[in-house]
């Protein structure tokens, strides 16, 4: 019977493994197919009308030249029905009117019944507005409503806003367009329960003000969606390049994370949240990524009758209110062909279209990865080392694999990888190719700019984890935290196909902790266990590695960051200012120890505290500013800047010292703000670690409650430095 069993067992694992070895076989071949190209079709019916009935507008914006036309004759509703009858259109379901500005138009409620009784197949319809004529925007909406209510057809309305106060009107060139663009919003949603959304474009002009508009929309409770503004045709901007698309790397690369942002916090349509990806894409030099209903379902009329195949790169074709609309969109049809061709693969206007060809080969990518690369797939990561090929390198230099956290890292992890990067080159006397492993490859790549450093950087999202874990000298889990995260699949795995191939194995200057899943726990003691050196940062992780029973040697380094900004700090040296500055985050339930209705309860109480502590320390210091800076810029792991603009809007909203920095934050600006600020309030670990490691007058907010930064503290002799968060709770009561 026993022997029955282990058969049994023996075929089943057999057979797992013949069936992995298919299927990533069968994934490699599918890789190496080419990506099937659009197809047009000459006899498709539009499904999508986009609609400009008006060719002036009353504002003046930057990245617009529609508002420098002259007002000439538009087509009547009339006209429009009569051109809306042609087969052309018999399949149509929504048409969105803009212009211009379409409320300008007093006749619009009668376009839009005409376009009703044209087109029995319509499904919905939507309008555009600038809303900078409250009053007058407000009444034609409300007769627009009637109509579709009368008809019974969907009616949605999108209000162009571009910023937040002054940056909005900076771009619409129109002084309190803000204030009549958020009431009339609000008006549509509140009085007459329209669907309503804001429309953000996005400039050189308002690079840096998207972030404050998604702020204002999430707090008040408004959705929009955010595009990038692209050169258009028909708003005749092609001289406009100086503000559209013309991002220096520092604004693309915000951008990036702000397009991540949305994606994770805010937008939840995914086939909208697919056109950020695109436009991420695009904005990084890739080609687009989102197909285009302009490629078969949609199709541009002017607003004198001219029809054109897409609104950005089409040439006008001719005009419908003179030739049957079927005709000229068949007899032109080398330009829909051109424009394909030429335009397309780089379009960054956000048009949404059902998953393309290479959408669907990324899913299918993204889809498998996930499926083995799990804490629980280590076992698999081995046989499929096993099927992929070695990643060759040259043979007189060493190759270090760095891996852990990197693609969410902090300004302090940057830091890290440079003392490990300066270690290595040191140690190897130069003779040495580094790859990094990130989770997200953008902004590693980012980093690598900031540090001036040569790597290649491979995604640990794919099977590149495996593949340059089995063909490097030495892999490193590079610093940060071996906690409750389900990125430790990546240290694990990459451990255990390194070790398999008799591969060098590093943990330098992590930490350890906290744990409170025994499935992590597990995972960071196989990690352990198939380290060859373990150097951690803090003497509280080498006692918590002895409570694991790990026999191995360990070495406390030390973070390797210190060795990193003491490198660099030496070049810089700004003149002292009479500043107080703030490096805060979020308070998150991960360091707490309660329940999370205590944490609910006490996180208010340890924010107020904060808040009085700055105020004090403002006062008593006679501080002519108060600056809030930022250890991190990314969605995941909590941009600093959406806590500090929440934080300043409620503790400080009256304060004219406040002041918040809302761009990049690197290594060379936290050490400049920090050496020329007379004293620093630190939250974040590494902005402690920056302070005290810069000899700066600090204070130390331990918001891990007796982990990391009372470790750091007390490791430095440095603890007088630390107010923990019981402080503030004891000092709430008092």
């Amino acid at each position: 019977m026993n022997l029955k069993l282990k058969f049994y067992k023996f075929r089943r694992k057999l057979m797992r493994k013949v069936n992995l070895y298919r299927e990533i076989s069968k994934f490699s071949k599918y890789r190496k197919n080419p990506i099937p190209q659009v197809t047009l079709r000459p006899d498709a019916k539009s499904k999508v009308l986009n609609l400009n009935i008006i060719d002036t507008c009353n504002s003046k914006c930057i990245m617009c030249n529609i508002w420098k036309q002259e007002e000439e004759l538009e087509i009547s509703p009339n006209q429009l029905k009569e051109i809306l009858t042609n087969p052309l259109f018999s399949e149509l379901e929504h048409v969105g009117v803009t212009g211009g500005e379409p409320t300008l138009r007093d006749d619009i409620a009668e376009v839009f019944k005409k376009i009703i009784e044209a087109v029995p197949t319509v499904k919905g319809l939507s309008i555009i507005t600038n809303a900078i004529k409250e009053d007058e925007v407000k009444l034609r909406i409300t007769e627009i409503k009637k109509v579709c209510d009368d008809y019974q057809i969907p009616f949605s309305v999108m209000v162009s806003i571009d910023g937040v106060g002054k940056a909005h009107d900076k771009v619409r060139g129109i002084k309190g367009n803000f204030e009549t663009a958020i009431n009339v919003f609000n008006y549509l949603r509140y009085e007459l329960k329209i669907e309503v959304s804001f429309g953000c474009t996005i400039s050189k002009v308002n690079a840096w003000d998207a972030d404050d508009l998604l702020y204002f929309a999430k707090k008040n409770k408004m959705y929009g969606r955010f595009r990038v503004a692209e050169s258009i045709n028909r708003l005749y901007n092609q001289d406009l390049n100086k503000v559209i698309r013309n991002f220096n790397d520092d604004e693309t690369y915000n951008l990036l994370l702000f397009f991540e942002k949305l994606k994770s916090v805010f937008e939840k349509n995914e086939t909208f949240n697919r056109t950020y990806s695109s436009i991420q894409q695009v904005l990084s030099g890739g080609d687009r990524l989102i197909g285009c209903p302009y490629h078969n379902d949609g199709i541009v009329l002017g607003s004198k009758g001219q029809l054109s195949y897409c609104a950005p790169k089409s040439k006008e074709l001719g005009n419908s209110s003179q030739t049957s609309a079927n005709d000229i969109f068949k007899n032109q049809f080398y330009e829909k062909e051109r424009i394909l061709r030429e335009n397309c693969r780089n379009c960054i206007h956000d048009y949404h279209a059902p998953i393309s060809p290479i959408e669907a080969r990324l899913n299918k990518e993204k889809k498998l990865y996930n499926k083995y690369l799990q804490i629980n797939q280590d076992d698999e990561s081995i046989f499929i080392s096993r099927i992929l090929k070695r990643v060759s390198k040259s043979k007189n230099l060493t190759r270090i694999f760095i891996i852990g956290w990197y693609g969410t890292e902090t300004v302090g992890d940057k830091a890290i990888l440079g003392g490990i990067v300066d270690h290595y080159n040191k140690k190897y006397k130069d003779k040495v190719e580094y790859v990094i492993g990130s989770i997200y490859p953008f902004i590693t790549k980012q980093t690598l700019k900031e540090l001036s450093l040569k790597a290649k950087v491979v995604s640990t999202s794919s099977f590149d984890l495996i593949q340059y874990s089995k063909s490097s000298d030495l892999i490193v889990m590079g610093g940060g935290p071996l906690m409750d995260l389900h990125h430790l699949y990546i240290p694990l795995i990459g451990f255990k196909v390194a070790k398999y191939y008799k591969n060098h194995t590093v943990i330098f200057g992590c930490g350890i902790g906290p744990l409170k899943f025994d499935y992590n726990k597990v995972a960071v003691i196989k990690i352990l266990k198939l380290s060859d050196v373990i150097k951690l940062r803090d003497k509280q992780s080498v006692d918590y590695l002895k409570t694991l029973m790990i026999n191995k040697k360990v070495e406390l380094s030390g973070d390797p960051a210190k060795r990193f900004i003491n490198r660099i700090s030496s070049n810089i040296n700004p003149k002292k200012e009479n500043i107080l500055s703030c490096y805060l985050r979020d308070w998150t339930q991960e360091y707490y120890k309660g329940t999370k209705d205590e944490f609910n309860l006490v996180k208010p109480i340890f924010e107020k505290g904060i808040a009085k502590l700055i105020k004090q320390q403002a006062q008593k210091l006679n501080v002519v500013r108060i600056e809030f800076h930022h250890m991190h810029n990314f969605v995941i792991g909590n941009d600093d800047r959406d806590f500090s603009r929440y934080f300043v809007e409620k503790y400080f909203y009256d304060d004219s010292r406040v002041f918040i920095y809302k761009k990049l934050s690197t290594i060379e600006t936290i050490v400049t703000q920090m050496k020329k600020s007379k004293f620093n309030i630190c939250m974040r670990f590494h902005s402690v670690l920056f302070a005290h490691t810069l000899k700066t007058s600090f204070i130390a907010i331990d918001y891990t409650m007796g982990g990391k930064i009372k470790a750091y503290l007390e490791d430095n002799n440095s603890y007088d430095n630390i107010i923990t968060v019981v402080n503030f709770i004891n000092d709430s009561v008092e």
